[in-house]
């Protein structure tokens, strides 16, 4: 028993503890989970591209469609999926797109919007009148390519200038200060096409130069286009008559072309393809200048003397004053008839 002179011990308390890191190092955790999971997905998707590319590819070949390039690279990490193809090549039935250097982007949370740029332009293949170089300030594309249906397309040029390869023929026009042309799928299998035109230049001596005296071109379409899925096949001709083996008809809501001083307005309740693929059906037109663009479109072979002299006879009865004229004409066969 401790006497009263001894020290009492107190009981000491317990030391400090160390600080738990939890509390530090959890974002860094947190972070570098999120890191590796947005990785992954966006390996993922860079292959599902890849993957969707080549299965593209393989069923537009079935098609008779032939697409190569010499270079591809995809890349874009974190946020972008880009796809850069190098000396794309498109062709068909005697058509041909080629492409020095096509870029295009989606962001990963949209890998079904494309935007697409031709940097260095492109050449473009005519089956008979040969080749076309077309530069520009800018010409883009845009693609929406949903889980089920036909895509959304969009293409458009700025300030471009079309220069026929040696041995080619010339093209209609020399330049165009700005083109677009777009696809809008509807439903029942129908698609809208719209296209414009702004500031053209024609080239001289050629069919729009002669018709406008060298005026500025212009021009919109309206159409709209029934069972556009059965559109497809190797070359113009071939995907025309397959589409119009399926009932397939282009029914033009409004369309206009003017040169100079000559004014086109073209409509059409509906034109249909027959088995070589040619356009074929009625198609009205309204035009101001009547006589001199009769004479133009003989003159170019468009139509037949006999016909424009028989347009001619129809502006002459028609009209008692002025030369504004609506003429019905025949699509068959290739060849442009005045309608009886």
């Amino acid at each position: 028993m401790p006497s009263p002179s001894d020290p009492i011990s107190m009981p000491q308390p317990p030391g400090p503890r160390k600080p738990l890191r939890l509390g530090l190092w959890g974002p860094f955790v947190i972070a570098g989970i999120a890191v590796i999971g947005w990785s992954l997905a966006w390996g993922l998707a860079a292959r599902e591209v890849d993957r969707r590319l080549e299965a593209g590819v393989r069923s537009l070949a079935a098609q008779g469609v032939s697409v190569e390039w010499s270079a591809k690279r995809l890349y874009g990490y974190p946020f972008r999926l880009n796809l850069d193809l190098t000396d794309l090549r498109v062709a068909t039935g005697g058509t041909s797109v080629r492409i020095p250097r096509l870029e295009t982007q989606a962001f990963l949370h949209a890998p079904r919007s494309w935007l697409a740029a031709a940097p260095e332009g492109l050449t473009f293949q005519r089956p008979q009148g040969g080749g076309v170089e077309v530069q520009g300030q800018r010409l883009l594309a845009s693609l929406v390519a949903p889980k089920s249906g036909p895509p959304r397309l969009s293409l458009e040029g700025l300030k471009l200038t079309f220069s026929p390869a040696p041995g080619a023929r010339p093209f209609a026009l020399a330049s165009a200060g700005r083109l677009e042309f777009h696809v809008r799928p509807g439903p029942d299998d129908q698609a809208a096409l719209f296209l414009r035109l702004e500031d053209g230049a024609p080239t001289p001596g050629r069919l729009l130069a002669d018709l406008g005296g060298g005026g500025a071109v212009s021009a919109a379409v309206d159409a709209r286009l029934d069972h556009a899925s059965a559109l497809r096949g190797a070359g113009t001709a071939p995907a025309l008559a397959a589409w119009g083996a399926k009932g397939g008809r282009l029914e033009l809501r409004e369309a206009g072309v003017t040169a100079g001083p000559a004014r086109l307005s073209l409509a059409s309740p509906g034109l249909k393809a027959g088995p070589e693929g040619r356009l074929e059906g009625r198609l009205s037109v309204t035009a101001a200048k009547a006589p001199s663009l009769l004479v133009t479109l003989a003159r170019h072979g468009v139509l037949s003397p006999v016909e424009a002299a028989g347009g001619m006879a129809a502006v002459l009865m028609g009209k008692s004053g002025g030369d504004d004229v609506r003429l019905d004409l025949d699509l068959f066969g290739g060849q442009v008839r005045l309608a009886g």
